[in-house]
């Protein structure tokens, strides 16, 4: 048994299977790592391509993939999803100065620096915003405008630069709960002998460009950019689009398995023009295997090829663009969980892309089942419904949480066994506590095996839940533990349908297994 020093809930995994016989939201949420014009670096949930355009500033980042990977998202089904901005560890955040009212010339020689302006998120595109004071008329008062060329994003309004007036500047705008989501302030006069010159220290109208932002991002910066979701409770289902080097994946990889939260949606690689499809298939392939390979982890998954979509970031009428097809697989992951469950695989006719019009490549039925063998999932058309995920491997070889569904699925009840359990802390160890443990957990798993996600025809082959004194000795008991044994039948994906057809008198005959 593993030690614990911080009071909580910890589940030990265990896959191995086990002899004899309300589903909660803790459904993963989609995030997506990338270079994005602007924006926050740290974890933001939104819920629309507008709420992305909007902070994010849409399809504007040169060459960046992540927008056309969260429109695809939204485009597909996608509800809620996580967008970190990946930036350099040290990039550099627009400010500018904003000035007082000091008469120039001697001894004065003002005006002098006396707020500074810097832009929240780090990187160049704090350098498209504008600080803008307008005097209200008042002595001493202005508002506070925060602007993207002509367009006002933020206004802070009958403002002051004394310290001690309830409506002082640097405190409004730099508020937690009603500042800005653009700039934070300093106040660069006030020291410890400082009082209010109500002449001098007033804030002319002006308008100021921020400047002097830096970026620029390196892989190790996606790495450590995704690991911000390390304090979160969530799970996550992530994709860095269009990131393909086992250099960058396999360090997020290694921490997703020890983290036991997340999964990561991997996208294949590019096809190089004039590629076979048997070369496409070895750039694949090549992902898993040789000293570079990706790490067999079941907290890892590759789908592919790229896929053909309508460019909605060109003006030109029926302009396609291709583009990775993690977007697109996360959204039928997040619509897969709403109208079936996590249990249910996230593949097959019912994920038909709903904007894609074609695959990069094309491959020939002896090569899909080489792509399937090496846990390659492809997309493809598939007659009378279009463009469909046709795989849920992950890259663990072994059973059985080599399947997507399998994995998401520990991944839920992990969470939500946690959280259900969480009421047990520092309650009287004893008999009473583990019956309600029992009856607790117990009434989950009923939910979510009449649900469909766990196998068996009756709770009792569904799941076992088992909180006793055997399992609670006094030792453990004055070491503060309360051991409780889960066991859940997991429920498999059907990949090969089999149909023997044979020749009888009356016709013909057809089996199923």
């Amino acid at each position: 048994m593993a030690t614990y020093l911080t009071p909580g809930v910890y589940i030990e995994e265990d896959l191995t299977p086990r002899t004899g016989n309300g589903y909660g939201d803790a459904r993963a949420i989609a995030c997506f790592v990338g270079i994005a014009a602007k924006g926050p670096a740290v974890p933001t949930l939104i819920t629309s391509w507008t709420q992305f355009n909007n902070i994010y500033g849409g399809f504007t980042a040169s060459q960046s993939l992540l927008p056309y990977a969260v429109d695809q998202f939204f485009k597909n089904g996608g509800g809620r999803c996580t967008i970190i901005r990946a930036v350099r560890s040290d990039a550099v955040a627009a400010f500018v100065n904003l000035v007082d009212s000091t008469p120039a010339g001697a001894p004065n020689n003002g005006p002098l620096p006396a707020l500074k302006v810097t832009a929240l998120a780090p990187g160049l595109g704090g350098n498209s915003l504008k600080a803008q004071v307008v005097p209200t008329g008042v002595p001493g008062r202005f508002n506070l405008r925060v602007l993207e060329g002509t367009q006002q994003l933020e206004i802070f309004e009958d403002l002051s630069v004394n310290p001690t007036d309830a409506r002082y500047v640097t405190a409004i705008v730099n508020s937690p709960f009603a500042g800005s989501r653009l700039i934070k302030l300093s106040n660069l006069k006030v020291t410890e002998s400082y009082v209010y010159n109500a002449t001098n220290d007033v804030l002319p109208a002006q308008t100021a460009n921020l400047g002097s932002g830096v970026d620029g991002v390196q892989p190790y910066d996606y790495i450590n950019s995704t690991k911000q979701l390390a304090d979160s409770d969530d799970n996550y289902d992530i994709n860095l689009p269009g990131i393909t080097a086992a250099s960058t994946l396999n360090p997020l990889i290694e921490w997703a398995d020890e983290r036991g939260k997340a999964m990561l949606v991997i996208d294949g690689p590019r096809a190089l023009e004039g590629s076979t499809s048997a070369q496409v298939l070895a750039g694949y392939t090549g992902m898993i295997t040789g000293g570079s390979a990706i790490v067999a982890s079941s907290h890892g998954a590759i789908y592919a090829p790229w896929i053909m979509v309508p460019d909605t970031s060109s003006s030109l009428y029926g302009a396609v663009r291709l583009i990775p097809p993690g977007g697109a697989v996360l959204g039928k992951y997040s619509r897969n969980d709403v109208v079936r469950h996590v249990g249910k695989a996230p593949a097959g006719v019912e994920t038909r892309l709903d904007t894609a019009l074609a695959t990069e490549t094309k491959f020939t039925a002896t090569q899909l089942d080489e792509a399937n063998d090496s846990h390659i999932n492809i997309i493809r058309n598939v007659p009378g419904h279009g463009i469909c995920i046709m795989g849920s491997r992950t890259l663990k070889r072994t059973h059985p949480d080599h399947y997507v569904p399998i994995r998401r699925t520990l991944m839920m009840l992990t969470k939500q066994l946690t959280d259900i359990s969480r009421f047990a802390i520092f309650e009287p160890n004893g008999p009473d506590l583990w019956t309600q443990l029992e009856l607790v957990i117990g009434k989950f798993l009923g939910t979510i095996a009449r649900a469909g996600v766990l196998a068996g025809a009756t709770e009792s082959e569904a799941f076992q839940v088992r909180c006793d004194a055997d399992l609670n000795p006094p030792a453990s008991i004055r070491a503060g533990y309360v051991n409780i044994e889960v066991a859940v039948a997991l429920r498999y994906p059907a990949e090969f349908i089999v149909i023997k057809l044979g020749q009888y008198d009356g016709g013909t005959d057809i089996s199923f297994s």
